[in-house]
């Protein structure tokens, strides 16, 4: 063979080994840039799936409520209102205040992004009042309770009627009849003077608006003398709400205010309130701790 001939056979015997040496680097490289494909896909799916699945119905009479930061679900199918609604203020923890109310059996479906939005379309046909107070390191407005009763309208008193009832609330009465007497007291509960409330507080009749003004003011007013006030008027209503309004005034800031909630309850006499009165036993004021002892015996 020639040498040339020779040389060139070499040539393309190096070349054709050369290329089946690289073939598999080729092959693995190509591989590798679609590893990332997969986690990319996986990523998006979950947000395609959550936008398109509907929430389902519990079957009959039955209800499930979930509660989230961002998010609330409440789906009932033929649930009586009042039982939804007990649930609820358990779990988002705020006091509900009830009235006479003819409660409905509901079927709903809500999804909204707050409490107070499914409050609003839940009690939609009922009056009502949603109530915010300052949490207990008074950072932030919390949902307090929610009244579900015919309220007056606080509103509707103009600047004139207020100057009237800040000045002489009980005295020129137009109306001398015993209906005439409860309006101006309910009248001067709105007073922005708190000598007023107080005064007012003490004569008027804790019935129908009068009484869920006061229980809204037990656990509202500014000041501790109306709160004190308010109790001592409560005490005389037979409703169970005056009961559960006063177990609510035993987490007041001012001392005294508690003792005069604690006496109330004791002097309505409901045994089951004593739950609420043990923690007060280790309340940081010796006349809480002595009131609530000597109500827990007098009840128990």
């Amino acid at each position: 063979m020639k040498p040339i001939t020779r040389l060139i056979l070499t040539c393309c015997l190096t070349i054709l080994l050369l290329a089946c040496d690289t073939s598999p680097d080729t092959d693995q490289q190509a591989a590798v840039p679609a590893a990332p494909v997969e986690p990319a896909d996986v990523t998006t799916t979950p947000a395609a799936v959550v936008g398109a699945t509907s929430l389902p119905m519990p079957e009959a009479g039955k209800h499930v409520i979930d509660l989230y930061p961002e998010k609330v679900s409440i789906r009932a199918n033929q649930v009586n209102e009042r039982e939804l609604l007990n649930e609820l203020a358990t779990l988002a923890n705020f006091q509900l205040l009830t009235g006479d109310i003819d409660w409905q059996v509901v079927s709903v479906d809500i999804q909204t992004e707050s409490l107070r939005a499914a409050l609003v379309e839940l009690l939609q046909g009922y009056p009502y009042q949603i109530v915010y107070a300052p949490d207990r390191d008074n950072r932030q407005e919390v949902l307090s309770e929610v009244v579900i009763a015919e309220l007056p309208d606080a509103g509707m008193t103009n600047s004139t009627e207020t100057d009237t009832a800040d000045k002489a609330p009980f005295n020129d009465i137009e109306d001398p009849s015993e209906d005439g007497q409860q309006q101006a007291y309910i009248q001067a509960l709105q007073s922005p003077k708190a000598e007023v409330r107080a005064a007012a507080t003490v004569e008027v009749e804790p019935v129908g608006d009068a009484f869920y003004l006061l229980t809204d003011m037990l656990v509202k007013d500014p000041s501790p003398e109306v709160r004190i006030a308010t109790s001592e008027t409560l005490e005389e209503s037979d409703d169970p709400l005056a009961i559960q309004a006063l177990v609510k005034c035993l987490q007041d800031e001012n001392p005294a205010v508690i003792v005069a909630c604690i006496q109330a309850l004791d002097f309505l006499g409901d045994e089951t309130t004593v739950q609420h009165l043990e923690p007060l036993l280790t309340h940081y004021d010796p006349n809480v701790n002595a009131a609530a002892a000597e109500a827990i015996e007098a009840l128990q």
